[in-house]
């Protein structure tokens, strides 16, 4: 991978090298997959306490039966003006009970994560946070997750 290292540019935030993705086989058709959305955009529930901005390992359950309309976002590193203004640019909910009810996929998984990313200790994350997002969704009987970034 190349990287472009411009003289005098720095992040005002911590940006770690992450590591690569681990990915699962697929094994089924997507037709027949319950799907769940993961976000590091900082997404949840406009009643639940807030990210961190200075760093949050934590992560947020969000109930499939919250309406879109009550969730939020917190998070310091991105302009999230417009995300509350729609929680579908970046948490596409409404559009995967769509693909659902038109048959695209089996069903909306009954949970959802949200958690703050853009940096911090990479090894808490994967060996602790990761893990038990991973455990949640899969005793939720997700097939797939979606994946969206802040």
């Amino acid at each position: 991978m190349d990287f472009t290292v411009v003289k005098g540019m720095q992040s005002e935030i911590f940006v770690p090298v992450t590591p690569p993705p681990v990915w699962a086989p697929v094994t089924k058709p997507l037709k027949d997959m319950v799907v769940a959305i993961a976000t590091a955009a900082g997404v949840h529930h406009k009643d639940d306490k807030r990210f961190n901005l200075a760093g949050d390992f934590t992560f947020r359950i969000i109930k499939d039966t919250m309406p879109s309309s009550e969730l939020m976002v917190s998070h310091g590193g991105y302009d999230n003006s417009d995300v509350n203004k729609d929680i579908n640019c970046m948490f596409p909910i409404d559009r995967l009970h769509e693909l659902a009810k038109n048959g695209v996929i089996k069903g909306v998984a009954p949970v959802h994560i949200g958690f703050m990313g853009g940096g911090g200790n990479q090894e808490k994350f994967k060996n602790e946070t990761g893990p038990a997002i991973a455990k949640i969704l899969k005793d939720e009987g997700v097939d797939a997750v979606i994946l969206t970034a802040g």
